[in-house]
């Protein structure tokens, strides 16, 4: 046992006291708009509303004080960890690198401005949250929104092993018919790998950790079958992420009938989110409930295995979560959503 573990589990156990609870959570619920950040400054989220009220107001200081506050706390609970999680959990993070990237990639296509950006990239005192996966600079961020264009973006990636993945993939983007859709698909498939190539046996308990990647991987092709289905696209072949439980062949069927057929061959059950798409064919419903399942798993999981990887990412794990709850209820009533879609969104109240 690598004692570097015993105080990750010291700083872990502190850092549960600033989680928010149920009570809190519907004491939220029920605030009105105006009253949402006020009422948030009253919990642990109160350093990231003072520090971003004066730069953020309405929507963009909530997204903002719920991505910094998510990643101050798995910063503190990550640091120091042993070397070998400490790879894990920073390819792991990586994934916030990648949605940033995507994000950044998508400005550029749709010809937005930087600031139309930003103030969506998670941040921590205004700074891109991948800062903290260990791999993208704080610099090299900064230069990465600030050019013109798509191919601008992934030349400044390349030095990362990000932009060489996406570099055979320029022309197409820029085509005025092209899309990101490869490139995403080809960021996908890096981070996949980067978390398969950084796992490794150090305790010999971490074996519910390489379960994870694989149903997070069955996850991802799941939804694409589903989408292939949706929206009538073909040869799924092509956009399939290897490595997952679902053989490649079981996929193919999968996206070759119609959505209610592959229900009972998804990696987990989500029958009520069916019950939803049947009323409101909103794919959105599928891929949160899949999610939600997996988090339902590994969370208590992860959680009965104490001076472990597996701690520390239960931590992580309960962080996301976290944000993902107090983002469906803030755009609940942003966006005055119906109670279905409302519930469809919501990850903690169905997980704890």
């Amino acid at each position: 046992m690598d004692s570097t573990y015993v105080g990750a589990y010291g700083r872990i156990s502190a850092l549960k006291s600033d989680l928010l609870g149920p009570q809190v959570l519907d004491q939220l619920n029920q605030k009105d708009i105006d009253e949402f950040t006020k009422t948030l400054s009253n919990t642990s989220y109160r350093k990231e509303v003072d520090s971003f009220s004066g730069m953020y107001k309405g929507a963009d200081l909530v997204s903002v004080v719920l991505s910094a506050h998510m990643m101050r706390m798995i910063k503190a609970a990550t640091s120091p960890i042993p070397p070998l999680a400490k790879n894990f959990v920073d390819a792991y993070l990586s994934k916030w690198d990648i949605e940033n990237i995507k994000l950044i990639l998508s400005s550029k296509r749709l010809g937005y401005e930087v600031e139309k950006t930003e103030s969506f990239l998670m941040v921590n005192r205004n700074v891109p949250v991948g800062t903290f996966s260990g791999v993208i600079s704080r610099e090299d961020y900064i230069n990465m929104i600030n050019q013109k264009d798509i191919e601008g973006v992934i030349n400044s990636l390349v030095k990362y092993g990000y932009g060489t993945v996406l570099l055979k993939y320029i022309d197409e983007a820029k085509s005025p018919t092209g899309t990101l859709d490869r490139m995403f698909l080809a960021l996908d498939l890096y981070y996949f790998n980067r978390l398969v190539n950084a796992f490794r046996m150090y305790n010999g308990d971490e074996s519910p950790v390489l379960e994870f990647i694989k149903d997070g991987i069955d996850i991802r092709n799941s939804v694409t079958a589903i989408k292939m289905v949706e929206f009538g696209y073909k040869d799924i072949k092509e956009y399939i992420i290897p490595g997952g439980h679902l053989a490649e062949s079981k996929l193919v069927e999968m996206a070759s009938k119609d959505l209610q057929s592959i229900r009972n061959e998804l990696p987990f059950r989500i029958d009520a989110a069916f019950d939803l798409y049947k009323k409101e064919q909103f794919v959105t419903y599928l891929n949160t409930a899949l999610e939600r399942e997996m988090y339902r798993k590994y969370l208590k999981t992860f959680g009965s295995l104490a001076l472990s990887l597996e701690s520390i990412m239960s931590f992580i794990l309960r962080c996301e979560l976290e944000r993902y709850e107090l983002r469906a209820i803030w755009l609940s009533k942003l966006y005055r959503l119906s109670s279905e879609r409302y519930e469809g969104m919501r990850m903690l109240k169905y997980v704890m």
